[in-house]
């Protein structure tokens, strides 16, 4: 981003072996997160820590605190593990989920880390630093420091305090004219709040489309074992053909399960990710309308303290009063400083947050878009494939010549006593 240091030679962050520990309500996902660097802050070029959920949560709530204005990557939402599933699936069902979830999971923690990596401000956050270096033991005092100074009283919790009184004093916190800025700002927050609906929109057609991939995956399956089945019941080439087409189905059926899981990976997971993306921009424009009410009411507490040493001025026999009135606007005026000079560094930074967002969607979403018309060629290719491989045999049928059920071929009873409608069988994962 412009303005910042440039990103270094190499910061690379992954995030691996998710494992369950512990069991009931006390279960917990562990994650293993490895960095390789060449940055001269860090002591090691290649170190790896544990973390949990818990300890990414903390981290993005410390940048929040300590960048006002800066978007911070958001996180998958909150989960409790094997909650969701535990009374209601199978085991096999059950593992198989809670797989999957996890995959999806670590890949979203991956996402988040390598974002504040390549962000020119976050990542020399000593928050970051700490994250991703120190040992357990070191690490709980990082996190019990941090709380500790949240709690200690500053400016800002001063005009949290004050801006209740002032608003009931005044009914707005100042007659402020509006800025420049402050229309720019409403332009942005109007595109915000249009863009977030129809991203979720979106997200939400996407999940429908990979849902409807993996009930194709079944439906395929069946078909297969349903021809396979009568295939058994003929002789001859008929019997044939019909065992081959169900051998192509069940084929197919393998085929559209690596697309449905490619399709999750490369679709609707990253447009899942800009839904909770859109999420971090807008808490990053409340963050310059809490520092606009704050600006604000400073400057109404100060018209509040000058309106009351002009009174008192006029009033003979109150030099103290008037004394101690004018030590108050002189406070007054120190806290509007700095609070505009706070509000005019978070409006900067919202600005220039917005426009590196822009820039990045732009080129995650042409990402996406060309990932996924790419899958659906090369999924469709496949499956054009499978099903001239079996036309030949379906082709060379001869109507005319068709042989007698033979003495040894399944009769539709004894067919019918096969059991169909079995899961389809684990296909082999594609390489991603």
């Amino acid at each position: 981003m412009e303005g910042h240091s440039v990103v270094p030679a190499r910061l690379e962050i992954t995030v691996s072996d998710p494992m369950k520990q512990g069991e009931g309500m006390n279960a917990y996902v562990s994650y293993k997160v490895n960095t390789k660097t060449d940055l001269p802050e860090y002591e090691q070029t290649h170190f790896s820590v544990i973390r949990r959920y818990s300890d990414f949560l903390w981290l993005a709530g410390e940048l929040q605190n300590a960048y006002p204005g800066v978007i911070i990557p958001p996180l998958p939402e909150k989960h409790v593990v094997g909650r969701l599933s535990e009374n209601f699936y199978s085991d096999e069902r059950r593992e198989k989920e809670e797989k999957h979830f996890l995959a999806e999971r670590r890949r979203s923690l991956q996402k988040f880390l390598t974002r504040i990596a390549v962000h020119g401000m976050l990542r020399d956050s000593t928050y970051f630093k700490a994250f991703l270096e120190q040992d357990p033991s070191e690490f709980s005092k990082t996190k019990e420091r941090s709380k500790t100074t949240r709690k200690s009283k500053g400016f800002w919790q001063w005009a949290s305090e004050t801006s209740h009184t002032i608003q009931s004093k005044l009914g707005t916190p100042s007659d402020r004219p509006k800025t420049e800025e402050d229309e720019k700002f409403e332009q942005i927050a109007k595109y915000i709040n249009g863009l977030e609906p129809q991203t979720a929109a979106v997200h939400k057609h996407a999940h429908g489309l990979v849902k409807r991939s993996r009930d194709m995956v079944q439906s395929l399956y069946n078909v297969g074992v349903a021809f396979t089945l009568l295939g058994q019941t003929e002789s001859g080439s008929l019997g044939s053909a019909l065992g081959q087409l169900g051998q192509c189905a069940d084929k197919l059926s393998v085929v559209a399960s690596v697309e449905a899981d490619k399709e999750s990976q490369f679709f609707e997971e990253p447009l899942k990710d800009y839904v909770r993306m859109l999420g971090s921009v807008k808490q990053t424009l409340e963050t310059r309308t809490k520092k606009q009410v704050t600006y604000e009411t400073a400057l109404a507490d100060l018209n509040l303290k000058k309106a009351n040493l002009a009174r008192i001025s006029g009033i003979p026999g109150k030099e103290d009063k008037r004394s101690e009135a004018e030590t108050e606007v002189n406070q007054a005026l120190e806290k509007v400083d700095n609070a505009k000079e706070e509000f005019d560094t978070v409006t900067q930074r919202v600005f220039e947050e917005v426009d590196r967002f822009k820039r990045e969607k732009l080129r995650d979403f042409k990402s996406i878009i060309l990932d996924y018309v790419q899958l659906q060629i090369e999924y469709n290719q496949q499956v054009e494939k499978t099903w001239r491989d079996v036309l030949p045999t379906l082709q060379a049928l001869n109507v005319k010549n068709q042989e007698p059920v033979e003495s040894g071929a399944m009769t539709s009873a004894e067919a019918e006593s096969v059991p169909a409608g079995a899961d389809p069988p684990e296909p082999q994962q594609a390489a991603s």
